[in-house]
């Protein structure tokens, strides 16, 4: 049944009939919590909490009129079991965070009892940083009324956050003084808070682990960029170049796709990685499914650039010794809290449809002779059955190749690739030369391609010596290394 919904939710219209949004413009702030449940179908219930630990006219307010099928009191919860509230970003009222939905029966999906979505509206003319606010306060003062109630405890609940919704959940966290167990902040918004009081920003004391994903911290030009180019948490993703990541328009034509598209891709990574780790929690222990052997893996790094040289292909980092991963699973995560290791940055690349993941590798061109040129380094992987795109690995730039020098990339290959047999290799050096006696020609002693992180059993390719003529590819047999 989760299957057929999860379908539907992703074409977007079938669920029409699920009203449990709020919808209606309104002179003040709306705030409210939702709460899915695999019995009661698709839709999102409302919860009416208790008066008992919310201040005088600071409970949440009543349903507007005209909204049906929704549930009649209070939906059962288990205190003692872990607690997942979404809580997405700033919206027009009319339109309803359907993600919201897909995520949570991700959520429900894997496992999990209880799964919350904080909805909320600001009048269109208050401003968003003090918004955000007044909605984490009121979120924070929901939280402690199941506290109270219940008998949970703060450590089992993990807070989601999308945009302006990372930094709502900053401020609940904060209002519970760092107890929350989790908050994951989904490309936390950049617009206004950057330059807001730094108490209304997502920060790494809000929680007792504090991860976030960054998929649009470089503009799409002329835009700048949507989310927060800072790292803000225990461990901060930096996913690919930041802007037109694969699979996002790559120009203003689709105007709305282009500007949000990278954007929307956290929480997409976030949901797909529920279903990972549904999957990876039920394979078979004689053979694991792609997507379960393909996790998101990310690299501690400085930054993006260095990622791309290839200067980050190690998991070592002071006090953790495994390559973090990027998702809801956090089994990598050393159990301590307080958390141990000095907060961290690491880089992935990914690829345009789910689940995303993809298979890293280190190239290395070990060249040798008297011949150096100025080029760009295209390659394509080709296996048994399918083959890469052609990559341009060298970066935008055209880069200086040296003899006796070892050039090092990062080359991101889609897991369905497998078993490579040959690589593709063009030195573009945009010189329009047709004289085939003036082309340079590069010597290569041999060529290896390693797969990452580097750890006991993975595999790597090897070449013999090689020569490549500029602006003519070359097609070289790689054997494989155990």
């Amino acid at each position: 049944m989760i299957d057929v919904y999860r379908y539907s939710l992703l074409t977007g219209d079938q669920h029409a009939h699920c009203s449990e949004f709020l919808y209606l413009s309104h002179s003040s702030l709306l705030v409210r919590l939702l709460i899915f449940s695999s019995e009661q179908g698709p839709c999102g219930y409302p919860i009416d909490l208790p008066p008992s630990g919310l201040p005088s006219g600071q409970g949440f307010p009543p349903l507007p009129p005209g909204l049906p099928g929704l549930a009649p009191g209070p939906v059962a919860r288990s205190p003692l079991s872990p607690t997942v509230v979404i809580v997405p970003g700033r919206r027009p009222a009319r339109l309803q965070p359907s993600w919201a939905r897909v995520m949570a029966w991700e959520l429900l999906e894997a496992g999990l009892v209880n799964v919350l979505v904080a909805d909320w509206l600001l009048p269109p003319e208050q401003e968003i940083t003090e918004g955000a606010r007044q909605v984490g306060e009121r979120l924070a003062q929901a939280i402690q009324t199941l506290l109270e109630d219940q008998g949970s405890s703060p450590d089992l609940f993990h807070l989601v956050g999308f945009g302006v919704g990372a930094h709502v959940a900053g401020v609940t966290g904060a209002c519970l003084e760092g107890t929350i167990g989790r908050i994951t902040g989904l490309d936390p918004f950049s617009p206004l808070f950057s330059e807001a009081d730094s108490s209304l920003s997502l920060d790494p004391t809000d929680a007792q682990y504090v991860d976030v994903i960054h998929t649009n911290f470089n503009p799409n030009e002329p835009v700048a960029p949507l989310g927060v180019p800072r790292p803000l948490g225990h461990v901060d993703f930096y996913i690919g170049r930041g802007y037109q990541l694969p699979g996002c328009p790559q120009a203003l034509m689709k105007r709305e796709q282009y500007l949000l598209c990278s954007h929307q891709r956290a929480y997409r990574l976030f949901t797909s990685s529920i279903r990972s780790s549904t999957r990876s929690s039920t394979r078979s222990s004689t053979r694991s499914s792609t997507r379960s052997s393909c996790p998101l893996t990310a690299f501690p790094c400085q930054g993006v650039e260095d990622f791309q040289r290839a200067h980050c292909t190690h998991c070592h980092h002071p006090g953790l010794n495994i390559c973090p991963q990027l998702g809801y699973d956090i089994s990598w995560l050393p159990p301590d809290r307080p958390i141990t290791f000095e907060p961290l940055t690491a880089v992935l690349d990914i690829t345009a449809t789910d689940p995303f993941c993809v298979k890293p590798f280190l190239l290395e061109v070990h060249l040798e002779g008297n011949a150096s040129l100025e080029a760009q380094l295209f390659i394509q992987l080709k296996g048994d059955v399918r083959k890469t795109p052609v990559m341009l690995v060298s970066g935008p730039s055209l880069k200086q190749f040296e003899p006796h020098h070892i050039h090092q990339f990062m080359v991101s290959v889609d897991p369905a690739v497998q078993e490579i047999r040959t690589v593709v290799l063009h030195f573009y050096s945009q010189h329009l030369l047709y004289l085939a006696w003036r082309k340079t020609r590069i010597h290569i002693h041999h060529l290896v391609l390693t797969q990452l992180p580097r750890h006991q059993g993975l595999i790597s390719y090897r070449t013999g010596s090689v020569t490549a003529v500029e602006n003519q590819r070359v097609e070289v047999y790689l054997q494989m290394e155990e």
